[in-house]
């Protein structure tokens, strides 16, 4: 027998696979051959099951063909069922070989023609019949004998699989495509002509997690008879057949993998389990099918839920009554965010759930690790009706002992109108403050719901409440927000405008609300008031880059030159931000670029250098900014650039034309603002000048024991920058 795979270019028609045709160099019927006698037998296989088998011309099925496939059929039977300990039949292999042996069964044709049965029974040499604990080989001739007569064509590939994706050459559906559609006949035709079990879709799902999602009993049963494994989870590797057929709701099928051995407790990716599957869709039957194959009922995937929170969460009353039964704790809660199956219940607002988990002994006060109630988990959804039952059952309206906020302040946040009256009605304190010192009415100002303040004001909210750290008001919250509307409300309905540590105005100009601050001012907010480090509305809109607000801010009065703590001027608080736009927009409006701060230590030009501003830096020293300014500390704008690392703004002021520089060789700079020799080699610099640079551009050491002074005498004397 040739070796497989040495007419590689021979295709078998109507097979979806490409098989590599082998022709024997012992043909069954020779007149060379030696004669058998009945007697004698291959491999232990009887030798009255040998039969010889002649080409014919003719591609009728005669009498005596019949009788040889039937006798083909009996020899492969016998060895399937050889118990010679010293062979193992391929599981997959023998399932392709006893179906096409059922096939074959009352069918006087077998479905092929004698010239396509030479043509797929030499297709046969390459076999997974194996000795124990070898590799797959090449079988004898005596153990392919009775094989080659079976018909089926098998896998070339020596076990390996094929993706089940395309189509056959002749157009007809891939084996992926097959199992996708329910085509069961199809598909048993591709796997006996070949195809793996095994194979996986385009998506890397295994071919029976397909059939088990898509509800396709029979084709279920199909693959497991061609022994796909019952725990393939395909390439994706996430999800079990089990899972997909328990999150499905498809029972008979989670019965039939169950039966095949599935693992009811085998874990997904996120670490559900089947039951936790079956649970989250609200099928009972699956659930209980689980359940008595012994799911585990408190398992937690990686949220911490159980199958009871699960089935809560979604709402399935069902379900929760058939996991009570079988001993769920009521009252588990999750390992991190310690939810319990009550508290999801109300976050999600299942009204039916909550009723029936409060009758079946839920703990009404349990915390989360955000320490809300199961009334705080509903009010912050405003589930009305589910927070009403809760009331009704004895939960506390008010902030408990430990948390952090109150059932109202939750709904005031989230604008929940209709059960923040409830909790009123109830007895909820309208005043009490969360852990960040907020009421009820400071929350929903934040928030922007207008109708939530109104309501409160009505109920008699303190419209000039402030937080004790940051004395805040519903107010200045409103005004941070830019809800323009609910400002108004508060302003009309007596709000201080000039309360808070920050104003109003000033909030409004910090985020860079044009139009509150426009309408802030209308109403006489005061454009010089500041805080107590002196910083002013102003300051607040340049030190953001809210060029638009600034220029507002100086219509109205805004001091330009007004300095904050520190003495740094509104040009200075952009130019350490690096708004350039904004800073040319004060320059423009006469702000003095070489300002010196109270102490000393910066001007706007050393505070871009410091920020690593280039883009500013540029539009200052074009603007006749003094890089040669010295500053506290004997400090220079170069050194603050260095000192930052912004090798891009050194290079700059190193390029300016009334640089630094001193000539070339000259030992000592006037007022130590070079940068040393290790200051240069950390930044990339040279203190040898660039190719073609004039000698004067040479980086000089900032070490030196004696002064220079300018010369005019001198031939490159740096010339003088005008103040």
């Amino acid at each position: 027998m040739q070796n497989v795979g040495q007419s590689e270019n021979r295709n078998i028609d109507k097979v979806n696979v490409q098989l590599d045709v082998v022709k024997s160099s012992t043909p069954q019927s020779s007149a060379s051959s030696p004669a058998k006698s009945e007697t004698e037998t291959y491999s232990g296989v009887p030798a009255k099951y040998m039969t010889d088998s002649s080409e014919s011309e003719d591609d009728s099925v005669s009498e005596q063909e019949m009788e040889e496939e039937a006798g083909a059929a009996e020899s492969s039977k016998f060895l399937l069922s050889h118990d010679d300990p010293e062979r193992a039949v391929d599981p997959e292999m023998q399932a392709r070989l006893e179906t096409l042996l059922e096939s074959m069964h009352g069918s006087p044709a077998y479905g092929l023609t004698t010239n396509e049965n030479d043509r797929f029974s030499h297709a046969c040499a390459m076999a997974c019949v194996n000795r124990k604990s070898l590799p797959p080989r090449m079988l004898t001739t005596n153990e392919t004998a009775p094989l080659m007569l079976t018909q089926c064509s098998l896998n070339l590939n020596g076990g390996v699989v094929v993706t089940g994706v395309g189509v056959g050459a002749d157009g007809a559906p891939s084996l992926a495509e097959a199992c996708s559609d329910g085509d069961v006949g199809t598909v048993r035709k591709l796997l006996t002509e070949g195809r793996s079990v095994h194979e996986t879709t385009e998506e890397g799902e295994s071919l029976l997690s397909l059939a088990c999602s898509a509800g396709y009993y029979e084709l279920a049963q199909v693959l497991l008879a061609m022994h796909a494994s019952v725990e393939d989870r395909g390439i994706k590797g996430d999800c079990t057949p089990l899972m997909e057929a328990a999150s499905a709701g498809h029972v008979d099928i989670v019965r039939l993998l169950v039966a095949h051995g599935a693992d009811v407790n085998a874990v997904s990716g996120s670490g559900n389990t089947p039951l936790m599957y079956a649970c989250a869709g609200g099928h009972e039957d699956c659930v209980r099918a689980l359940l008595d194959n012994g799911a585990n009922v408190e398992d937690h995937n990686e949220n911490g839920h159980t199958p009871l929170m699960e089935a809560a969460s979604a709402g399935h009353v069902g379900v929760a009554k058939i996991l009570l039964e079988h001993g769920a704790g009521i009252n588990t809660h999750s390992n991190e965010f310690k939810e319990s199956a009550l508290t999801l219940a109300c976050y999600k607002g299942h009204l039916d759930m909550v009723r029936f988990l409060l009758a079946a002994g839920a703990d009404r006060e349990h915390k989360t690790d955000e320490m809300h109630t199961a009334l705080m988990e509903a009010s912050m959804d405003g589930h009305v009706e589910v927070a009403r039952l809760l009331l009704d059952s004895g939960a506390q309206v008010n902030m408990p002992t430990d948390s952090f906020e109150s059932p109202l302040t939750l709904a005031a946040c989230g604008g929940h109108v209709e059960l923040a009256m409830l909790l009123l009605e109830r007895g909820a304190n309208i005043e009490e403050v969360n852990d960040e010192g907020y009421t009820p009415l400071m929350e929903a100002a934040r928030e922007g719901h207008e109708e939530m303040v109104a309501l409160l004001l009505g109920q008699g909210a303190a419209i000039n409440a402030q937080t004790d750290e940051t004395q805040e008001t519903a107010l200045t919250l409103a005004c941070c927000g830019g809800f323009l509307e609910v400002a108004d409300f508060l302003i009309k309905a007596g709000a201080d405008a000039e309360l808070g540590a920050s104003t109003p105005l000033m909030e409004a100009s910090q985020e860079g609300h044009l139009e509150l601050v426009r309408y802030l001012l209308n109403a006489g907010a005061d454009v010089h008031a500041q805080t107590q480090t002196g910083d002013t509305a102003l300051t607040y809109a340049c030190e953001n880059g809210h060029t638009d607000v600034a220029d507002v801010l100086l219509r109205a009065g805004a001091e330009l030159e007004h300095e904050s703590e520190g003495g740094r001027t509104p040009l200075m608080k952009a130019c350490r931000a690096g708004h350039v736009c904004t800073v040319q927009f004060l320059v423009g409006k006469g702000a003095d670029v070489n300002r010196m701060t109270a102490n000393g230590d910066h001007t706007p030009l050393s505070l871009a250098c410091a920020g690593g501003h280039a883009d500013v830096v540029k539009f200052l020293l074009a603007c006749d900014a003094d890089p040669f300014r010295k500053l506290k500390d004997n400090s220079t704008t170069l050194i603050e650039a260095a000192k930052g690392g912004h090798t891009a703004v050194v290079q700059l002021l190193l390029d300016y034309p009334h640089s630094v520089m001193l000539p070339r060789g000259n030992p000592a700079i006037e007022d130590g603002m070079g940068l040393s020799s290790a200051q240069a080699a950390a930044l990339g610099l040279s203190h040898a000048p660039a190719p073609g640079a004039p000698a004067q551009r040479a980086l000089l050491p900032a070490a030196h024991t004696h002064t220079h002074t300018h010369s005019h005498a001198h031939t490159h004397a740096i010339p003088a920058i005008p103040s």
